[in-house]
């Protein structure tokens, strides 16, 4: 198999081994000292062949156009702030008048139009080998993008706070459909929708407010390609009534879950793995932290790789972004994290 049938075989099934499929956004700019903010995210043509190289030299069975989470917001009218090391929302929308906000046009949405053409770039020089992977914001995440996550979190105050935010989510769904549906006419085998800040407000609100939109979401687009629902922090929570959050984000129809470090993996393989491919998920603070040695590092992502690979559906990466500083301990990590998925990941 190569990578891209690797990738796609593993959400159904069995594949030869475990695809090696680390987040790699920072990462790859860094390597060839790339200054991320304002040339990687800027220029379509040095993601793609930054991610080209990062995935051929390390052996990655996917190349992806993620950057930051403001590439649809910015189309809305967020700006964006290019300043530090990676890109931020320098002033959101207001809530008060987003009513009288027009939709988008994301044919001249020129942040928008750049992911399009990386993905267009990735497809010309590696469509046939690498799984290409484009990227949405999950409904929620999305939001919190638009009118910033304290003013978001801030509506919870609300009787009426899942109505609110629902009504915030059906507006902004035509939009997140066309920005994934023009990714994969570009060529994208996958997309990817974030979901940084959903752990934030708990099995409840997530299951009243956003469970529906993100089934309709994730549905529209799997009628053409796959999705992977990368969701960030402790998503295995079970509140008071039973509202179990882990359950909830595995019916949101997405094909693939990627679960933070937080989530037991050998836990969440067993609770629904069964039911959805799994990605993930060694601990991001450790695989960044000098004070680790080799051995505590690749016995981690040992670990890891066992606890997930059973009966397939499984796909090896960490808990989120792979650490890019210090360089020469990512490298080293990201290597061993690849000696292992050969060694152990062999079916």
């Amino acid at each position: 198999m190569n990578s891209l049938e690797r990738t796609l075989a593993t959400i159904e099934g069995i594949p030869d081994r475990v695809p090696f499929n680390p987040f790699i956004m920072h990462l790859a700019a860094a390597i060839d000292d790339i200054n991320y903010s304002n040339v990687y995210c800027k220029n379509a043509d040095v993601l793609a062949e930054a991610q080209i190289k990062c995935a051929t030299s390390l052996g990655i069975d996917h190349v992806n156009v993620s950057t930051d989470a403001y590439r649809e917001a910015s189309a809305w009218g967020v700006l964006v702030d290019f300043s530090s090391h990676t890109p931020v929302a320098k002033k959101y929308l207001s809530l008060d008048d987003f009513e009288s906000v027009e939709n988008p046009d994301l044919d001249s949405a020129e942040r928008v139009q750049n992911r399009i053409r990386a993905i267009r770039i990735l497809k010309d020089r590696v469509g046939q080998e690498q799984c290409i992977m484009g990227w949405i914001e999950a409904p929620f995440a999305e939001i919190c993008c638009l009118f910033g996550l304290m003013s978001v979190l801030k509506l919870a105050r609300k009787p009426n706070w899942n109505e609110f935010i629902g009504n915030l989510i059906q507006r902004i769904l035509p939009v997140q459909l066309e920005f994934a549906k023009m990714q994969i006419d570009a060529g994208a085998d996958i997309i990817g929708a974030g979901d940084s800040a959903v752990s934030q407000i708990g099995p409840k609100r997530y299951n009243e407010a956003c469970l529906i939109p993100t089934q309709e979401l994730f549905k529209e687009i799997r009628k053409h390609v796959p999705v992977l629902y990368h969701v960030c922090g402790d998503s295995s929570i079970i509140d008071i009534n039973g509202r179990d959050m882990l359950q909830l984000v595995a019916d949101s129809g997405a094909s693939v879950l990627d679960l933070d470090y937080q989530v037991d993996m050998e836990y969440a393989k067993k609770k629904i793995g069964s039911k959805i491919c799994i990605r993930g998920n060694t601990n991001t603070a450790i695989l960044g932290d000098q004070m680790f040695d080799s051995k505590y590092v690749s016995d981690l992502i040992a670990n890891t790789i066992e606890s997930g690979k059973p009966n397939g559906r499984y796909m090896y990466s960490a808990g989120c972004e792979w650490p890019w500083n210090p360089l020469k301990l990512a490298i080293r990590n990201i290597e061993l994290a690849r000696k292992q998925v050969g060694k152990l990941g062999v079916y």
